[in-house]
């Protein structure tokens, strides 16, 4: 267990950077070289039931038309596996407003590491945490309140807000990049000798650079928002807290603990809950393997809690505090997932290829994760059983995921495949972190989903049952559009070198004649094509060209 630990905090060591969205500097002995403080669109990446087989036999369909056999195949079945797709699974990050309003995004995530310490009523000031040398800033934003133009502009693009609120009891006193915790000699800004909770090298006076706050800070942001008639969808309880030692050391300087997590969510929840009782109310926000089962005390405090793994305990706590009290603090079982040793923009072959299968670790009992975890994920399943025993009606978000590479058309088949699963496995709520940069391979892949034709159309709204040969060479989605009728059918092609021909078999749905297909692949990354084509039967083939998502969109008959 110790090693596991040590593993997972170096792990987390080297994604903090990433987790909190702010620049590394070059840190030599007592001085530094930083660089130009980037805008919060500039944020760099963060990591900071049981499932439908879609491998499984589908009974009651038609035989394979003669010479069918030896193709690929691709069975879909409109009366199975029937279920809403959630709209919010389609998120991104702190993106700029003409990029939101141009892949379609159905939900805004105001989050990551700087969340934790925004002064929302100075309005553009941040601390970095370790960072950045627990500088302040205001991210090239210096005047008026960056957080009343996020939610303005979000709701004004059509996209549901998540907004994280701070819970650590710190937040920065002002915008000044001078002011930090670990000031130096010759004015410039340390890191406390790289110290954290495991190795408090240096302890620093967190009033040098921010300012105590509490529950009546939140609520007195939460008010304004109303105030201003503004409708907000989604208050996550702060993020990733089980890595305050680390990111926030220098204003918590100790590891958090179980009882310390669960106690900071119910203080500000339950204000929260009593302030915008309409307001769903996401938490623990924690990420990620690791950290899902552990808490940074070690195991010294597991076994204080009698060995149970802190997600299950800490669900269980919250049912039992709101039963008793008879007001639910908890909506939505909030976490993050960032693919271990993939989250970068490596695309080499064998990394492309580990890339498309881990996508596996979201849904597959039998795939076993190829990095130290060295087990079956099974993630999403395993977290909604997970609530289904310690929290009946809790719903499931990942608040924060990213699969990397996403300037690379590897990158883009693995996030339409993420996509798929989201829907297909009844996912509540996700946001991309941070967001895909405008007219990339993976921006491209988004709008395969939420705006493929760029007049806002998007995927079906009802997940029906798709089958694919074999999910490591061809991922098939399905779904129904519950106004229209139309059936919308999503292949992923992940053979980098070969086309592949398939048979793609519709049972329980009857198409007119002609059909649509919307196509990205690597031999044209400018964007997506459209063209029709004749359906003369419930039976069609298809070439699909090598690294491609194709989506046909069949329209019923009358």
């Amino acid at each position: 267990m110790m090693n596991r630990l040590l593993h997972s905090l170096m792990v987390c060591a080297v994604l903090l950077l990433a987790s909190c969205g702010t620049p590394t500097a070059v840190f030599l002995g007592d001085t530094e070289t930083a660089p130009a403080q980037p805008t919060l669109s500039e944020l760099p990446p963060e990591p900071s039931a049981a499932s439908t087989d879609p491998a499984a036999d589908t009974p009651d369909m038609p035989p394979s038309p003669a010479g069918d056999e030896d193709m690929f195949q691709i069975v879909v079945d409109t009366n199975r596996d029937v279920h809403p797709i959630s709209p919010l699974i389609y998120g991104v990050s702190n993106a700029p407003t003409n990029e939101l309003q141009a892949m379609g995004a159905t939900l805004h995530s105001w989050g990551g590491n700087p969340s934790t310490r925004y002064n929302w009523k100075i309005g553009h000031a941040w601390n970095a945490g370790r960072d950045w040398f627990y500088r302040n800033g205001n991210y090239g934003l210096p005047e008026g309140s960056v957080s009343d133009a996020f939610i303005s502009e979000t709701l004004a693009a059509g996209a549901q807000v998540r907004l994280a609120l701070p819970t650590l009891g710190w937040v920065a006193k002002n915008d000044d990049n001078n002011t930090c915790s670990f000031p130096l000699p010759d004015g410039s800004c340390g890191d406390g000798g790289g110290s954290s909770c495991e190795n408090p090298y240096q302890v620093a006076d967190p009033n040098l650079a921010n300012i105590p706050v509490d529950e009546d800070f939140v609520i007195e942001w939460v008010q304004h928002i109303q105030e201003q008639g503004w409708d907000i969808r989604f208050l996550a309880m702060d993020n990733e807290p089980e890595l305050w030692g680390y990111t926030h050391y220098d204003v918590h300087p100790s590891c958090t603990t179980y009882d310390e997590i669960l106690s900071r969510f119910l203080q500000y929840a339950a204000a929260v809950r009593a302030a915008a009782p309409e307001a769903e109310i996401t938490g623990p926000v924690t990420c990620c393997w690791y950290f899902y089962w552990n808490s940074a005390a070690g195991v010294g405090d597991k076994l204080l809690h009698g060995g149970e793994d802190f997600l299950p305990w800490f669900l269980k706590k919250v049912r039992s505090h709101d039963e008793q009290n008879g007001v639910r603090t908890l909506d939505v079982l909030d976490i993050h997932y960032y693919p271990e040793g993939l989250y970068n923009a490596n695309a080499d072959p064998e990394t492309a290829a580990h890339r498309l299968r881990s996508t596996r670790s979201l849904w597959d009992p039998d795939y076993v994760d190829e990095s130290w975890i060295n087990e079956p994920v099974f993630l999403i399943p395993r977290m909604q059983q997970l609530i289904a025993e310690h929290y009946p009606g809790t719903r499931l978000a990942i608040s924060e995921w990213n699969w990397g590479a996403e300037e690379s058309m590897n990158g883009a088949l693995a996030i339409a495949d993420v996509l798929g699963i989201f829907g297909r496995e009844d996912l509540y709520m996700a946001a991309y972190w941070t967001y895909p940069p405008i007219n990339s391979p993976a921006y491209h892949a988004f709008r395969m989903y939420t705006n493929f034709d760029e007049q806002g159309r998007r995927f079906g709204d009802l997940s029906v049952h798709a089958r694919s040969d074999d999910q490591d060479i061809v991922s098939s989605y399905a779904a129904l559009d519950q106004e229209s009728g139309k059936l919308y059918l999503m292949l992923i092609h992940k053979q980098p070198d070969e086309q592949i021909e398939v048979s793609v078999r519709l049972g329980g749905y009857a198409p007119q004649s002609q059909a649509e297909m919307f196509r990205y692949a690597q031999d044209y990354l400018e964007g997506i094509t459209h063209s029709s084509f004749d359906v003369m039967d419930s039976t069609l083939h298809l070439t699909l060209p090598p690294y491609s998502i194709t989506l046909l969109v069949f329209y019923p008959q009358s």
